[in-house]
């Protein structure tokens, strides 16, 4: 057991909570993470009080007082670390692309949403919060390792996708703006989210195929997550 706060592990462990230390490996505190993990082969190390929650090859078994230090004071018998998502363009027939999107809680909700709505994949611009922050992770509740993650240039992403016969919605108001309930289903439909300020980007407005906008009474806007819970209701494959 590893009662030690000043143990070489334990302060590796902790490290992860900041970004820079993310280089190889984070940080997972719920069991729901970890279990979907595991299930999809991210899994490197199991570390917990008590018993084991699973045998598991790389375990380590700590203190009450180490897995505090660990988890920032959480009150969890395990958690563990996982390795980078594997990125993969394999996009499947339903595509959230998430444009400039600052706040973990968002990405982690609307990969949730996704999952839940059968979308198959989440491609992020590169201004987007880490999605190995902590936030992320939970708030998925272990989404990610079920959808096809992919990060890069958004334009180069939406003209690929358009290649492959997608059609491209920005999420927005501008021009000549449809409604949600205008919209033609179709196969294969990608559909863009945009910076919780400031929408979704000029530059990748004028490349969408269409803009669309969710109908509302008595207020101007939507939380970012919100409104992509109900496009993926409203295009959802289940």
């Amino acid at each position: 057991m590893i009662t030690s706060l000043d143990n070489k592990k334990v302060k590796e462990w902790t490290k992860l909570h900041q970004k820079k230390y993310r280089k190889e490996e984070y940080l997972l505190m719920t069991a729901e993470a970890i279990e979907a993990a595991r299930e999809h082969g991210y899994l490197r190390t199991l570390i917990y009080t008590g018993e084991p929650p699973f045998e598991y090859p790389v375990s380590y078994e700590v203190s009450k007082e180490v897995m505090e230090k660990i988890t920032a004071g959480r009150n969890v018998p395990y958690c563990a670390t996982a390795s980078l998502i594997k990125e993969s363009e394999d996009w499947g027939k339903r595509v959230f692309l998430l444009d400039h999107l600052q706040d973990p809680l968002n990405i982690g909700r609307i990969m949730e949403t996704a999952l839940l709505f059968g979308f198959d994949s989440i491609i992020l611009s590169e201004e987007c919060a880490d999605i190995t922050h902590e936030k992320v992770l939970e708030e998925s509740r272990g989404a990610l390792y079920h959808l096809h993650i992919s990060t890069g240039d958004l334009r180069e992403k939406i003209f690929s996708l358009k290649e492959k016969g997608f059609r491209v919605y920005a999420t927005g108001l501008r021009g000549e703006t449809k409604e949600l309930h205008e919209v033609t289903e179709s196969e294969r439909m990608a559909f863009v989210l945009g910076n919780e300020g400031s929408g979704v980007s000029e530059e990748i407005m004028d490349i969408a195929d269409e803009i669309v906008k969710i109908d509302m009474d008595n207020i101007d806007s939507l939380n970012v997550a919100m409104a992509g819970s109900i496009v993926a209701y409203r295009f959802r494959l289940l």
